[in-house]
């Protein structure tokens, strides 16, 4: 009966949790089994952990198993102290990873005399959980010859390889795309700050972050807690640093030039012989001591790259995208029980003489373009008892395309060519319209959850998760196709095929093409209605029950229910 009234008040103050947010799973858990000198679990000791991760310290009693467990705890180096009157108390230092849970266990034994055992040495994380991950610290990043971001991180983990034929993604994201357990390259869950970056139309992580603002990512490939969803490959999850009681920052310029790189006898890019740099630096600090924190970073790249036109010269001209990005943070401790994390990361990114696909001439470039990027979020934690914690976030990503196309809304100047006789490419025009609506690919992610920690002398203990989580994304595009709503396609085949070096084109058949005797086409493609936006949302309940039974046996139970709605963008 006892066991159920505890249930019973668990799922009640579920119900009461109003705020909605997703399982942002930006904290890590802590936990581990005291016993005395005779291998007995030992309740009532008292067990205080501390960070510099965690503002002030936090306190709990183990339970009649000797039992002890600390949730929704920033990542960090933890000291464990154990203490019970009349025995020695242990201290002991250990790691504490995102989306993991870390042990110390420890044992207590009699003394006459106040006394202290202190393990000093860094005690290994023991993976207390079934899922299969690989947490990767910006310090190991560092210190090895790769690239820093954070498709370059995941690939250090089991289970990840890099796809073959990828390529950027819709501008914007990153290049490399990497598969997961075997997924599809575009079915894996990247989030920062628990907030998914991921592109909406391809599936890739846009760079929506600063590498020396990285603390740590986790990558889950195997065992998945029900909390995630949405997936069928991998989770990439990294979190940013939060400042501190001491202030630390960083400054850096990373140097790359295309000339730098070895080239086999097939790779006959041109090369661009110039120093790029990339300034990054990074702030934290305190502004209240174990009350108020502040993170704040910034990062800017200018890239040059030569390009050549299509054309029968090989014309050359330059390439250039700058990217800027700022990010800050702040993490506030209410009370003693209540916490709040907010973030912000903006990037902008104009780019000069972008070519679309194979352009012929220079009116066939973009002269100007932005791609503006950014998420915010906001992540509350509240310890009701030390058996109870409730969790609730709520954030938000932007990504647009602005003034990507043509300039011009005349027949003349604003209608680009495209010349499928030979295949060759593009002319006249950019193709898409630049001055016509943006192009936004977004998303809004909301969830509640509650942890609650229950303990039984014969049933061993139980670490319950239950949640609700929102997601929702958006598309809103004109697909205009020009500034003018004019193409002309050249084919120069009286009796036009439908399939010109291998690109097919059924809509378009020789009897709606008009002066039908010499093979050519101009299309008009107005947009008599604009776009509302696509919007697709799921809304997902989950339960996880992390249960260890004894010393011997644990298990990983739970479940969860996805529903979709979808609206297209008629």
């Amino acid at each position: 009966m006892n066991l159920f009234k505890r249930v019973a008040v668990f799922l009640g103050v579920l119900l009461l949790v109003s705020l909605a947010a997703s399982a942002q799973n930006i904290t890590a858990s802590l936990a581990g089994h005291v016993t005395s000198g005779d291998g007995q679990g030992l309740p009532g000791a008292t067990v205080t952990i501390a960070s510099p991760a965690l503002q002030g310290s936090r306190t709990t009693t183990t339970d009649v198993n000797g039992n002890y467990n600390f949730g929704a705890l920033p990542p960090g180096t933890y000291t464990v102290k154990v203490s019970l009157e009349g025995m020695k108390t242990v201290t002991k230092t250990v790691p504490v990873t995102l989306n993991a849970s870390a042990r110390v266990d420890a044992t207590l034994v009699l003394t006459a005399m106040t006394e202290a055992i202190t393990v000093t040495a860094t005690a290994p994380a023991v993976l207390e959980t079934n899922e299969v991950q690989t947490n990767v610290q910006a310090a190991l990043v560092n210190s090895l010859p790769m690239g820093r971001t954070l498709t370059a991180t995941t690939t250090l983990s089991p289970g990840v390889t890099t796809a073959s034929g990828s390529s950027t993604a819709g501008g914007g994201a990153s290049a490399g795309a990497i598969q997961i357990s075997g997924a599809p390259a575009y079915d894996s869950a990247f989030m920062v700050n628990g907030v998914s970056i991921l592109e909406n139309l391809r599936g890739q992580p846009h760079n929506l972050f600063i590498e020396d603002a990285i603390q740590e990512t986790t990558v889950l490939t195997g065992g998945i807690s029900a909390e995630f969803g949405r997936f069928t490959g991998g989770v990439v999850n990294a979190i940013t640093k939060s400042g501190g009681n001491e202030f630390s920052g960083s400054v850096r310029d990373s140097l790359s030039n295309d000339g730098w790189v070895a080239r086999g006898t097939l790779n006959t890019s041109p090369i661009t012989s110039k120093v790029n740099s990339t300034y990054e630096g990074t702030l934290g600090g305190r502004i209240l001591r174990d009350r108020l924190w502040f993170f704040a970073a910034g990062r800017f790249a200018k890239l040059s790259l030569n390009q050549t036109l299509a054309d029968a010269n090989s014309s050359p001209y330059t390439f250039t995208d700058k990217n800027t990005r700022y990010e800050g943070k702040l993490t506030g401790q209410i009370t003693d029980k209540h916490s709040i994390v907010a973030s912000y990361l903006d990037i902008k990114n104009p780019q000069t003489n972008n070519c679309f696909i194979k352009c012929l001439e220079f009116s066939n470039i973009e002269l100007s373009r932005e791609l503006p990027n950014n998420f915010k979020t906001i992540h509350y934690n509240g310890i009701l008892t030390n058996s109870l914690i409730i969790e609730a976030s709520w954030s938000k990503k932007y990504f647009a395309f602005v003034g990507s196309g043509g300039d011009f809304s005349d027949f003349a100047h604003g209608s680009y060519g495209a010349d499928y006789a030979s295949g060759s490419g593009y002319f006249n025009a950019p193709v898409i319209c630049g001055f016509c609506s943006s192009e936004q690919r977004n998303n809004k992610l909301y969830n509640a959850k509650a942890t609650y920690y229950l303990a039984s002398k014969g049933m061993g203990t139980h670490s319950f998760v239950v949640g609700y989580d929102q997601w929702a994304e958006q598309r809103i595009a004109n697909n205009y196709q020009s500034g003018s709503n004019f193409a002309v396609y050249i084919y120069n085949d009286p009796v036009r095929p439908t399939c010109i070096n291998g690109v097919c084109h059924p809509s378009i058949t020789p009897s709606t093409a008009p002066g039908n005797g010499d093979g050519d086409l101009i299309k008009w493609a107005p947009i008599l209605t604009l776009t509302k936006g696509s919007n697709f949302r799921t809304d997902s309940i989950y339960a996880n029950d992390k249960w260890d039974l004894n010393s011997h046996w644990n298990f990983n139970i739970g479940f969860r229910y996805d529903k979709n709605d979808g609206g297209d963008s008629s």
